[in-house]
Order: C-alpha cells, then sequence, then structure tokens
C-alpha cells in the first residue's frame, strides 16, 4: 500500500476514534460535557473535585479521558491536574496525570503531523517559531520544554509535529519530560487546595517553579 493511502487511513482511523469515544461518554453520561465544561470555566475547583469524586473508581479513567482529550485539543488539562492529587491522593495523581499527559500529547502528536498539518504550521508562524524547527526535533530540546511546569504542551507538540523528530524520539522525549512537570503541577494543586495545611509547602513550591520559569525563559533568550 502507497504511503498517501496509509496517511489517509490513519487520518480516518485518529477521527473514528476520538469521535467514538466523544459520543460514547455523551450517550453514557448524558450532563458530562456540559457539568464539567461549567464548573472549569466559572473555575469551580471544589465543584470539580466532588464532580470527579461521584464516579468512583469510574472517576481514575474520567480524568486520564480528559486530560486526553485537553492535550489533544488544546484546552487547558490543568484544573484536572490540580484535583487529581486531593482525589486520589498525592503519589496516584501523579501517576494518573502523568499518563494522561502523555497519551494526550502523543495524540496530538499524531493528529497535528497527519490531520491538522495546517493549524500546526499557523500555530507555529504565529508564535515566531519557524526557525526554531530543527533545533526542537531532538530528544533532549523537546523534553526540557516538556518539563517547565504549566508551559503550553500544545505549541511545543506542534513545532515537534512539523519538524524532522520521528514518533519514537517523541514518545521518549513525553515520557521523560513530563514526569517534572506534572509532579510540580499535581503537587501544587493538591498543597493549594489543602492550604490551610501545607501553605508553607505551597510557598516553597511556588517559588521553585518561578525559579524554573525564570531559567527556562534565560534559556530561550540565549538560543535566540
Amino acid at each position: 500500500m502507497k504511503r498517501p493511502a496509509i496517511d489517509q487511513i490513519l487520518k480516518l482511523a485518529v477521527v473514528a476514534i476520538m469521535v467514538a469515544e466523544l459520543v460514547a461518554v455523551h450517550f453514557l453520561i448524558p450532563d458530562f460535557y456540559s457539568t464539567l465544561f461549567n464548573l472549569t470555566v466559572e473555575g469551580n475547583i471544589e465543584g470539580l473535585t466532588a464532580y470527579l469524586s461521584s464516579f468512583g473508581y469510574g472517576a481514575v479513567l474520567i480524568s486520564i479521558f480528559m486530560i486526553v482529550i485537553c492535550n489533544m485539543t488544546g484546552l487547558p488539562s490543568i484544573p484536572f491536574l490540580t484535583v487529581n492529587g486531593v482525589i486520589f491522593g498525592l503519589g496516584p495523581g501523579i501517576v494518573i496525570s502523568w499518563v494522561g499527559e502523555v497519551i494526550g500529547i502523543e495524540g496530538g502528536f499524531i493528529v497535528m503531523r497527519t490531520i491538522l498539518r495546517d493549524k500546526a504550521q499557523r500555530m507555529i508562524e504565529k508564535n515566531h517559531l519557524t526557525d526554531k524547527l530543527e533545533s526542537y526535533s531532538t530528544i533532549r530540546n523537546i523534553a526540557i520544554c516538556r518539563a517547565v511546569p504549566y508551559s503550553p504542551n500544545v505549541v511545543f507538540t506542534a513545532l515537534a509535529a512539523m519538524s524532522p523528530m520521528s514518533f519514537r524520539a517523541h514518545t521518549e522525549a513525553t515520557l521523560i519530560g513530563k514526569v517534572p512537570s506534572v509532579i510540580f503541577e499535581v503537587w501544587l494543586g493538591h498543597d493549594l487546595l489543602k492550604f490551610s495545611k501545607y501553605g508553607g509547602r505551597f510557598l516553597i513550591s511556588a517559588t521553585v517553579i518561578l525559579t524554573i520559569y525564570y531559567c527556562y525563559h534565560q534559556y530561550r533568550k540565549d538560543r535566540r
């Protein structure tokens, strides 16, 4: 089978899987999307925590599913990472969030490389990163980008998708890079929601993240 035909089949398969998952959730839980949308837009973290917790053990799959969808569509997954540490405990919350982030980012990479190449190209041009494609095609550089807490996953996914980077290399970079960022994001969210008990640790963590951001921006400035 010729390469164009294989690419077309892959595109259709990815779209079919995404649509099937979204439709299945809608029919199984009719008010699921509207409830999550309203809670997220309102910034109602307590409500979001209570709603996800109401699914019991199913909350694990629900959380992973939503993090995957967020990363594939470019929506912020932070609300879900924020509450995961409280719902599942700090350790399990980090693991669950990491799994969702990795699967979602890899799904987004496939979609942008096959279906949404034009959108990825426009995003790169909008952020003035066209001349950075070659430098962002290495495992080291993508891992560094992924490791920064609260960094824009969708922008780096677009960069990787438009670069010569292989799927395997991108997966390795994501697996490694998302470990520190997810730890910080879940940990910070956990301590923020339990500020009365972990306020001191929250302030220390926030300071560390700000320091990382400063170093990251200096790193990008030096590369320019």
